[in-house]
């Protein structure tokens, strides 16, 4: 996806970020099973996962619009969610 934003490849930025939005990356663990090992993941995760769908959501939608810089501005958003999933994920949930 970030190659296909650097070369405003419509169409694929469409098609990916559009099937990232529906993707359940890690699905949320059932509750009270704490054999899960997903358990163990703080709940932000999983609300960042919500909002990463959300966001690229917004990126495909950006896509449609062939407008480069609402597309730069939606992806920004997008590499937000995935720096702050990735700092709760290694941090343990601080």
């Amino acid at each position: 996806l970030t190659q296909e934003i650097m070369v405003l490849d419509y169409p694929s930025i469409t098609t990916h970020a559009g099937e990232l939005a529906k993707a359940e990356l890690v699905p949320r663990p059932a509750a009270g099973d704490a054999q899960d090992p997903r358990s163990k993941l703080p709940p932000a995760f999983f609300d960042l996962e919500d909002e990463l769908r959300a966001r690229a959501a917004n990126v495909a939608a950006a896509a449609t619009t062939q407008k480069a810089f609402e597309v730069a501005n939606a992806y920004g958003k997008l590499s937000e969610t995935c720096v702050r999933c990735h700092s709760v994920y290694r941090s343990g949930g601080q």
